[in-house]
C-alpha cells in the first residue's frame, strides 16, 4: 500500500489540475430551449446569423455551439469568448454591437419566435486558445451545472479541481471549469471534452487500489468521497451529455 501511495503521489506531481483548464478570460454562456417543433429551424437560423457577417461586424468571434443529446431541459448552449466583461460592455463594442444589430436586424429578429427559453451566464474561464485547443476535434461534450448551498462556492470551486486532480492522476481526462461572474444563478459548472461516447465512459485503466490512493492524494477523504463531498456543497446540479453544431 506505501508502494501505491508512492505511485500515485508521483502520479499528481507529473498530471495536476491543469492550469489551461480554467483561468480569467470571459465567456457569455446562453442555454435555449427552441419553440415547440422549431429546433430545426433555430438551428438555421444559428448558421444563418453566422454566415450573414454578423459577428464580424460586432466585433465578436462566433460562439460555440453544443447540442443537448441527454440530460438537462434546454437544446442547445452557445459559448461565445467576450475576454472581460470591461471589453465587452466598453463604449465602443457597445455601439459596435448596436450597429451590427441595425444592419442586421431582419435577420436577427426571426430568432425571436423560435426561442421558447434563454438563461445567460458569464463565466471566468479558461483563455480562449487553450479553449480552442481543448475542444478541438471534440464531439462530444459533459455538461455539469452547480448551484452552490450558501457560502458553498468557494468550497465547491476546489472540489472541482480536486476532482480535476484525481482525473489527471488516473488518466482520465480533465475538464474545463468555469466560475460565475455575472447573470444566471449557475455557480460553477464543468465541461469535459471528448473524442466519443465510448472515449468518455472509458474507465480508468488503474486498479482499485491505486484509485482510492488518487483519491487521497487529491485531497479527498476516500474514492468514495468524491461523490459524498460534492454533494455537501451543492444544493442542485444539472447534468447533460451534448455534441458539436457545425
Amino acid at each position: 500500500m506505501k508502494y501505491v501511495a508512492a505511485l500515485l503521489a508521483m502520479f499528481l506531481l507529473v498530471a495536476p489540475a491543469r492550469a489551461e483548464n480554467e483561468g480569467e478570460f470571459v465567456y457569455k454562456v446562453s442555454t435555449l430551449r427552441a419553440d415547440a417543433g422549431a429546433l430545426e429551424a433555430l438551428l438555421g437560423w444559428i448558421d444563418d446569423v453566422k454566415r450573414s457577417g454578423y459577428y464580424t461586424d460586432a466585433g465578436q468571434t462566433p460562439p460555440t455551439v453544443l447540442r443537448h443529446s441527454q440530460g438537462d431541459q434546454w437544446d442547445l448552449m452557445m459559448i461565445a469568448p467576450i475576454e472581460s466583461m470591461g471589453a465587452y460592455y466598453s463604449d465602443r463594442a457597445e455601439k459596435k454591437r448596436e450597429k451590427a444589430a441595425r444592419t442586421h436586424a431582419e435577420i436577427l429578429s426571426r430568432g425571436e419566435s423560435l426561442i421558447a427559453f434563454e438563461e445567460d451566464v458569464f463565466a471566468f474561464g479558461p483563455a480562449l486558445a487553450d479553449f480552442e485547443e481543448i475542444t478541438k476535434e471534440k464531439s462530444l461534450f459533459h455538461i455539469e451545472m452547480f448551484h452552490a448551498l450558501a457560502g458553498k462556492a468557494p468550497a465547491l470551486l476546489e472540489q472541482r479541481r480536486m476532482e480535476n486532480a484525481y482525473l489527471g492522476a488516473t488518466g482520465q481526462r480533465q475538464n474545463m471549469i468555469f466560475r460565475r461572474a455575472a447573470g444566471a444563478d449557475v455557480d460553477v459548472f464543468t465541461i469535459g471534452a471528448h473524442e466519443s461516447l465510448a472515449a468518455f465512459a472509458a474507465p480508468s485503466a488503474m486498479s482499485d487500489a491505486e484509485k482510492e490512493a488518487a483519491a487521497k492524494a487529491a485531497g479527498f477523504g476516500d474514492l468514495a468521497d468524491i461523490s459524498f463531498y460534492l454533494r455537501s456543497l451543492i444544493s442542485s446540479h444539472h447534468d447533460t451529455l451534448a455534441g458539436r453544431v457545425e
